[in-house]
């Protein structure tokens, strides 16, 4: 399994290098940056969602995406409780610090990455910690952003492309209802777009940072051992506690393993906090799990089996 991820992610940081190089050298620029982001965000990982579902039914794959359900809200909830005496309210920082710490960037790389892994049924079960990291995200994640947030507009933000696509797969799912192939393959084809685009946007993110800057603030360090390292080591014992299959359980560690989402800035941004500092820590913790993830997963995968 180890060299199965660490394959996965070496093809992934090669697309990432021709990111970098294609905004580098002006082929893309921010602007287009933005675009496709939105591009992946909007129409492709929905999609890669929604193609997911289009397996035979299977009685014990919907348990499967039930203890996936399950398995992911105690991950969470796990990590939201040890991060509270690790991230201090005095930090200067703390809102930021805190959602880079516990929100993953599951959908553009985790989703890519159990696919590679595990196939469509991986990015079936993923589509279960994807639906516990968006109601957590826009509920407590705003919470957290904004001392004076309310739950009941926060609930409305919910109502986004991945989660209609969960709910859209889930119920052709449910009544075992197969896309026509004149829909299915161009679908299918967007769809695996989703692993290039996705390595090309985070590409172009890091160009666009400082690095250099980046590696001399030691609290950046702190925030990655947390998200990178220490929570992906926490859930370990905990998903090998539950009595759920190692398909289930490795790909909601995957899940919990993979870096800080691009959340993190898109709330910075939307809340009047330090976006530059979350741009670097979501920056730096993707290039640092180029590491993690392979070298953890020789510890997951042998514990979770």
């Amino acid at each position: 399994m180890y060299l199965v991820v660490l394959e996965k992610m070496l093809e992934m940081f090669v697309i990432l290098i021709f990111g970098i190089i294609a905004f580098k050298t002006g082929i893309i620029d921010e602007n287009a940056n933005k675009r496709l982001s939105n591009l992946l965000l909007m129409i492709v990982s929905p999609l890669v969602i929604v193609v997911s579902y289009q397996l035979e039914f299977d009685s014990e794959l919907l348990h499967g995406l039930v203890l996936a359900l399950i398995a992911s809200i105690i991950t969470y909830i796990v990590t939201i409780f040890v991060s509270k005496p690790l991230i201090s309210k005095q930090s200067i920082n703390y809102s930021v610090e805190k959602i880079a710490a516990l929100y993953s960037n599951c959908g553009f790389i985790g989703i890519p990455l159990i696919n590679g892994i595990l196939g469509a049924e991986g990015v079936f079960y993923m589509t279960a910690y994807m639906t516990v990291f968006n109601i957590l995200v826009w509920t407590h994640g705003i919470l957290v952003m904004e001392k004076n947030a309310s739950i009941k507009n926060a609930w409305k933000n919910l109502i986004t492309p991945a989660v209609i696509a969960i709910f859209a797969g889930l119920l052709l799912f449910l009544f075992r209802i197969r896309l026509p192939e004149i829909i299915y393959s161009p679908i299918d084809m967007i769809a695996s777009m989703n692993t290039p685009l996705a390595m090309i946007v985070a590409g172009c993110n890091i160009a666009q940072s400082n690095l250099y800057n980046s590696l001399k603030k030691i609290r950046i360090y702190y925030i990655c051992f947390l998200k990178l390292i220490l929570f992906p080591l926490i859930c370990i014992p905990i998903l090998m506690l539950m009595p759920i299959s190692f398909e289930i359980a490795f790909t909601v560690w995957i899940g919990v393993a993979c870096p800080t989402g691009a959340t993190v800035i898109m709330f910075a941004e939307r809340h009047e906090k330090n976006a530059l500092y979350a741009s670097e820590i979501f920056v730096f913790s993707t290039v640092l799990s180029m590491v993690s993830i392979p070298l953890l997963s020789i510890i997951a995968s042998n514990l979770l089996k």
